[in-house]
């Protein structure tokens, strides 16, 4: 009996510690995956918005104002704008709008989120063109 005294106390620490990591883990997977569960949501009502708007560009560039439409959208859930974004360090310059002409006219809306860090727990995470939305455009062709 005299032999096994501390033993409990030795495999409390080891338990604790594996148990420890497993949550921190988790917590950082989940924290992660609703990060970016997020920003594809923005980036989806960004896209369709921009594939039932006017489009007023008779190039693939996209017009300025139809840009910050959308990059509004994106950001902040609404084409006027807003105050604070989705998710706090997320920018215009991370939000890509490209314009797929399909015989000479517009044919689907791509936005994407690029150069945005996911800061988690133990790390970060740059998402490169990711998540990306596209649809097709449905709305009026309009250019100007």
């Amino acid at each position: 009996m005299r032999n096994s005294r501390g033993s409990a106390i030795v495999e409390f620490a080891i338990g604790s510690g594996v148990l420890l990591a497993t949550f921190s883990g988790t917590f950082e997977l989940g924290y992660s995956l609703i990060q970016y569960n997020k920003l594809e949501t923005a980036v989806a009502q960004g896209a369709r918005y921009a594939s039932i708007i006017a489009y007023d560009s008779a190039t693939a560039t996209p017009s300025p104002a139809f840009l910050a439409a959308v990059q509004n959208v994106v950001l902040y859930g609404s084409a006027a704008g807003g105050v604070s974004p989705v998710l706090s360090g997320l920018a215009p310059k991370n939000i890509s709008v490209t314009v797929m002409f399909t015989k000479g006219v517009p044919g689907s809306m791509v936005v994407s989120i690029s150069g945005y860090t996911i800061n988690a727990l133990f790390g970060s995470y740059t998402l490169l063109g990711k998540p990306q939305v596209s649809y097709a455009y449905q709305g009026v062709w309009s250019p100007v």
